[in-house]
């Protein structure tokens, strides 16, 4: 099946675009996780944020190469980056609820499938079933001020009941100016939700950081 579809879409890095692989060997360590805390816009309400790699470059490539171009094999590169980040909060996974941030119902329609929880599973983690989910529709966050991002978002959330009396760990795949995060936030303890922290894959360079 591979093989069919390469003759018609040949696999290349989604990276530099050498050919015939996800990810070639010169651009995996470019996706070395670097674990760091990261400073948020807004506040998130006192639990930790941190991020394994800078959204710059590389990863915004590979990520571009997913959600653009259906790249799902090119996320199982950076899964560990995101587990490394998971872990940094939360030594034994199983012990808390990974929530992954919610993709607008168009965007996951066209995608076929949702980027933050693939990169969950291919890195051996298990995403919370019942989570979170868009209430409205928003705007894309691109090109958006901290205050618009924060304003779009602001009451779109909705969490599952199920989460309960759960301690939750938020996860995401870049982290900008945070507003999406604390409108998780807010919405999980909403549903009686014990937020811990949130991990993400990666920061967008603007942000303060520090090392953990």
């Amino acid at each position: 099946m591979r093989e069919a579809v390469g003759l018609v879409a040949p696999l290349c890095c989604a990276i530099c675009g050498s050919p015939d692989t996800s990810v070639c060997a010169r651009c995996r360590p470019l996706l070395r996780p670097r674990v760091v805390g990261v400073e948020l816009s807004v506040p998130l309400g006192g639990p930790p944020v941190v991020a394994a790699l800078v959204y710059a470059g590389p990863v915004a490539s590979l990520l571009a190469a997913a959600k653009e171009h259906g790249r799902v094999d090119a996320l199982r590169a950076a899964a560990p980056a995101l587990a490394c980040a998971v872990r940094a909060l939360a030594p034994d996974p199983s012990a808390v609820r990974l929530v992954a941030m919610p993709s607008a119902a168009r965007a996951r329609r066209r995608r076929g499938f949702g980027a933050v929880e693939e990169l969950l599973r291919a890195g051996g983690l298990r995403p919370a079933r019942s989570g979170l989910s868009l209430r409205r529709d928003v705007d894309d966050q691109a090109g958006l001020s901290a205050e618009a991002r924060r304003l779009n978002l602001e009451g779109a959330m909705v969490a599952s009941a199920r989460l309960r009396g759960h301690r939750v760990l938020l996860v995401d795949d870049v982290v900008t100016t945070g507003s999406t995060l604390v409108e998780a936030a807010r919405a999980a303890r909403a549903a009686g939700a014990l937020v811990v922290g949130a991990a993400c894959l990666a920061y967008a360079v603007k942000r303060r950081v520090s090392t953990r």
